[in-house]
């Protein structure tokens, strides 16, 4: 677990920086759905696009209290996401 709120919020920008340089190194736009529908509310085919809602969702998580009835739900959505978006862009 993190130390704290700051430094959860400091690995999570360095995760979505180095995501963001690997999705400049590929065309910017999907030619195909890449995503399951019931994992991002995106509909679109610029990979930015999923990277910025995965890292919305990555710092709300961050504010949310780990006792919160939400957190393991929310957690669970920014885990599959994460995982989702490095298979997308590191898969050769």
């Amino acid at each position: 677990m993190f130390a704290s709120i700051s430094d959860s919020l400091a690995k999570t920008e360095a995760v979505f920086e180095k995501l963001r340089e690997r999705a400049e190194q590929r065309p910017p736009e999907l030619t195909r759905e890449w995503f399951d529908q019931a994992l991002f509310k995106t509909r679109s085919n610029q990979v930015s696009a999923y990277l910025d809602e995965a890292e919305t969702n990555a710092r709300r998580l961050a504010e949310v209290p780990p006792d919160s009835p939400v957190f393991n739900i929310m957690n669970e959505i920014v885990q599959e996401q994460l995982t989702a978006l490095v298979q997308a862009l590191y898969r050769g």
